[in-house]
């Protein structure tokens, strides 16, 4: 099943001592299935000090604490003001 935009979903932190993880390699970290990550959020660089990468996962996907993520995040929707 293809990640839908309009599901919920939140953010999760992931740490890779190698280059940037796939989208595959960062949902085998998080013990989830690949089609639990949103691939239009893709996996994003936010600390390169501590080798620090955010995906967007499903909500009713999130795996258990203690499984080397951090999160989940809140992932509100970003708008421009009106």
């Amino acid at each position: 099943m293809a990640f839908a935009p309009d599901r919920p979903a939140f953010l999760m932190t992931i740490a890779s001592e190698a280059a940037a993880p796939s989208l595959a390699r960062a949902a085998q970290i998080l013990g989830v299935a690949e089609d639990a990550l949103d691939p239009g959020f893709g996996v994003v660089l936010v600390s390169p000090h501590r080798q620090l990468y955010a995906v967007r996962v499903d909500a009713e996907a999130i795996p258990a604490q203690g499984s080397g993520a951090g999160g989940p995040f809140s992932d509100p929707r970003i708008e421009p003001m009106r």
